[in-house]
């Protein structure tokens, strides 16, 4: 018997009052689902696993060609709370034994029941208006268990995104009614149903497995498990005991391939590093800057040549300028712990020679002598609040320190006494610099002042603001740059205090600065290094080196960028290519290095934990590794280290120059004689034969450094064979003596033997000694002639 017609659109109304109705009460057609229900009636649900009846309403949620009414739908879903509505149908009685319920059995799912036309269902749902979809809809969803309603909830999401993206595409199988019948329950091919964001159960058929994992083999359970990050993975070990095991054995496996790529990628660095980077290579080259007025600087014709900064100096005159460049901190070293003290909040300075500043939360300055065992010389206390910065000044016998009570106190390194107190900040002051007899200060007011040190006072004139907290300051003869938290560097003239530049490159706090001559460099805490011309009219940035994270300190020497990293890592950057060098592992732990001070041939890293030295060995460098020998002038360039330069001028005898304030090192050009032609010729002679001993150390093998060990047994063994001891300095006495006493008489006193040794006739006798054994009586004698002679 079939069930009556609907074909035709039929209103709501029409179809609840038709007093045939379905006569299989099969509960998907439009007369099961606008009837009235019977009072006592039991609803059975349609639940997921029914591929029949799952099939069926997603179908008609894929019919759905109206936004509003997928807005509908989705609206009457999202105001479900699924906890509550989840526990309220299954704490609903089932079916009792023999009672007809809305719903006929369909053989567990499989196939449709009797007497239903599912293409009519569908033909009709097609041509009805949305009121009486969404009407259809409402009642159907109303048979659906909570899971099934998830389902059609993710699905009409879906269905919304693709409309808004303008690429609905609607599933409607070609394939028949009676073929879908024949389906058991398989996963569907459709896209948009296999993949449903937040679904509980899946179409696909995994969902037939809740712990799906601990089915999986455990190389694939693990493969998946690995594509997650640390912190959902210890969330995994708390799930059951099997995906505890595999979390932890998955987080074990991470670590140690981690591990082995950082070792392959640092061996493979290492080794290009050895292959293209020579730690005594050295020329000079000639390097652009911008035209000063006093007038251009000669260049030196056999200096290489190289186009460099093309863009920032496009729209700006320039002159090329005779620099060295050096592959400094490229060569051996060994590390030295100069301080081992624990202490997260230290700040120190180093300005070469033998003191070093520290200062830290107690509020206590501590001067102190860098030797092999590092010793306190001075405790200087005063102030009030944590001590920030600290600047040791040894020609003026002064120690600047900067303090959170707003004060700067200049203590006198031979009395240990404060000299002088600075006051005018309002705020912490975060940074201190010196030049000449000038001080300038940067404070957590926003305002940067220059003080005298002859009066004490800061120039009133100088009104230097910045609008955040100042955390770097620098000053030259001319100018004074600082920067602040929101990654401003402004540059000051120091002549008429007014405001020169403002370079608004970095997007976060710039900490660190440095300055010379022709180029100042800023770092800020994103990893930027960003190198910049001292001359206004080059606004453009020359060169950007990039670090994983926060730069803490950096300075420019022999046209090579030195900096330090929060990474734990030191890195030598060619400031004129941008390429890393070489780096050296500092710490390991990431966060550790608070600051680092450059001077000559070390290299002092200010860490959490300790104090350490970094001493790099002797260089003699090679001029002439790209096969020509440059021309060096008589007067030498300002040395890495205070150590004369053997490679280069071994036959001058001249006192070196001291080194730069800024280290970029600038060549005269040197006037032509024939002396200088001679001296050419030396030098040449000696660069070969430093290239034949360079090529015996590369057969005999690597030079290792001496170890602190070696070097104090060597020492100590050339102190002991200088210094005498108490028994050569006594028998020197008694030859003295002896030839004093003029030529010995013919009967010789007896002499002392010592020790005592066994002869022959089994006596025991003294090996003989310079010193005679007299006689009381002699004595005496000997004493008296003695004493008459001192009178005499």
């Amino acid at each position: 018997m079939k069930s009556t017609g609907f074909g035709r659109s039929v209103p709501a109304c029409e179809l609840s009052c038709n007093p045939g109705g379905c006569l299989n009460m099969c509960g998907m057609c439009p007369s099961c689902a606008f009837a009235p229900r019977p009072p006592g009636s039991i609803q059975c649900l349609w639940k997921v696993s029914d591929g029949f009846r799952r099939r069926f309403v997603l179908e008609l949620i894929s019919r759905c060609r109206n936004t509003r009414l997928l807005q509908r739908i989705q609206s009457v879903l999202s105001v479900t709370s699924w906890s509550l509505f989840s526990y309220s149908r299954s704490s609903s009685p089932t079916c009792p034994p023999g009672h007809r319920c809305h719903s006929v059995d369909t053989g567990r799912g499989r196939g449709s029941p009797a007497g239903v036309d599912v293409k009519e269902i569908w033909d009709w749902f097609g041509s009805s208006p949305d009121w009486i979809k969404s009407r259809y809809l409402c009642r159907v969803l109303s048979f659906c268990d909570p899971e099934l309603l998830r389902m059609v909830a993710n699905l009409t999401s879906v269905l919304l995104v693709r409309q808004n993206r303008g690429s609905l595409q609607f599933t409607v199988s070609g394939r028949g009614a009676n073929h879908r019948d024949q389906d058991s329950d398989e996963d569907s091919d459709d896209p948009a149903l296999m993949v449903v964001p937040g679904s509980s159960k899946s179409v696909s058929g995994v969902s037939r497995y809740r712990d799906f994992i601990s089915c999986l083999p455990v190389g694939l359970s693990k493969r998946i498990l690995g594509l997650l990050d640390e912190h959902t993975l210890r969330r995994c070990q708390k799930v059951s005991q099997s995906w505890q095991h595999l979390a932890k054995e998955t987080m074990e496996e991470i670590k140690f391939r981690g591990n082995f790529q950082h070792q392959v990628e640092a061996m493979m660095k290492r080794c290009r590093g050895i292959n293209r980077v020579s730690p005594t290579s050295a020329s000079i080259v000639e390097v652009p800057v911008p035209v000063k007025d006093d007038g251009k600087v000669d260049v030196n014709p056999i200096a290489k040549k190289v186009e460099l900064f093309e863009a920032a100096y496009a729209e700006v005159e320039t002159e090329t300028v005779q620099m060295e460049e050096r592959n400094v901190y490229c060569g051996a070293y060994f590390t030295t712990v100069l301080l081992n003290k624990e202490d997260p909040h230290r700040v120190m300075d180093y300005r070469g020679g033998l003191l070093m500043a520290t200062g830290s939360k107690d509020r206590v300055a501590h001067l102190l002598y860098v030797a092999s065992e590092t010793t306190v010389v001075s405790v200087m206390k005063g102030h009030v609040g944590r001590i920030r910065a600290v600047l040791l000044c040894q020609d003026r016998h002064l120690l600047v320190t900067a303090s959170c009570d707003a004060s700067i106190r200049c203590w006198n390194l031979k009395t240990d006494r404060c000299v002088m107190a600075l006051y005018g900040h309002s705020g912490t002051v975060n940074c201190l610099d010196v030049h000449a007899d000038r001080l300038v200060s940067g404070a957590k007011d926003c305002q940067v002042k220059v003080w005298s040190l002859h009066t004490g006072k800061h120039f009133e004139g100088f009104n230097f603001k910045h609008p955040s907290s100042v955390q770097c300051v620098k000053i030259s003869s001319t100018a004074v740059y600082s920067s602040c938290n929101r990654g401003l560097v402004k540059v000051w003239d120091m002549e008429t205090a007014s405001l020169l530049r403002v370079i608004d490159a970095h997007r976060r706090s710039v900490k660190c600065l440095f300055v010379d001559e022709w180029h100042f460099l800023s770092g800020d805490c994103n990893g930027q290094v960003m190198a910049w011309s001292t001359n206004g009219d080059a606004q453009q940035c020359l060169m950007t080196f990039n670090h994983p994270k926060e730069v803490k300190s950096l300075t420019l020497v022999y046209l090579r960028v030195v900096t330090g990293c929060v990474d734990g890592k030191i890195r030598i950057f060619n400031f004129l290519t941008g390429d890393c060098l070489r780096e050296i592992t500092a710490e390991t732990e990431t966060g550790q290095i608070l600051s680092l001070h450059f001077h000559d041939d070390s290299i002092l890293v200010n860490t959490t934990s300790s104090v350490k030295r970094f001493q790099f060995a002797k260089v003699f460098w090679d001029y002439t590794a790209d096969g020509g020998c440059a021309d060096v002038s008589d007067e030498p360039a300002a040395p890495l280290r205070k150590l004369p330069l053997a490679s280069v001028r071994a036959d001058h005898k001249k006192p070196e120059r001291a080194a730069l304030p800024h280290r970029s090192h600038f060549l005269p050009t040197p006037t032509k004689s024939p002396a200088q032609a001679r001296e050419r010729c030396v030098k040449e002679s000696v660069v070969l034969s430093e290239k034949a001993a360079r090529e015996r150390v590369k057969k005999r093998g690597l030079h290792h450094p001496l170890t602190r060990d070696s070097i104090v047994l060597r020492v100590n063994a050339i102190q002991r064979a200088q210094r005498t001891d108490e028994v050569s300095i006594n028998m020197e006495r008694n030859a003295r003596l002896r030839d004093s006493w003029g030529p010995r008489k013919s009967q010789e006193p007896q002499t002392q033997i010592s020790p005592l040794w066994h002869t022959h006739d089994g006596q025991h006798r003294r090996a003989q000694t310079c010193a005679p054994i007299l006689k009381r009586s002699e004595r005496k004698t000997e004493r008296k002639t003695e004493r008459s002679l001192t009178r005499r």
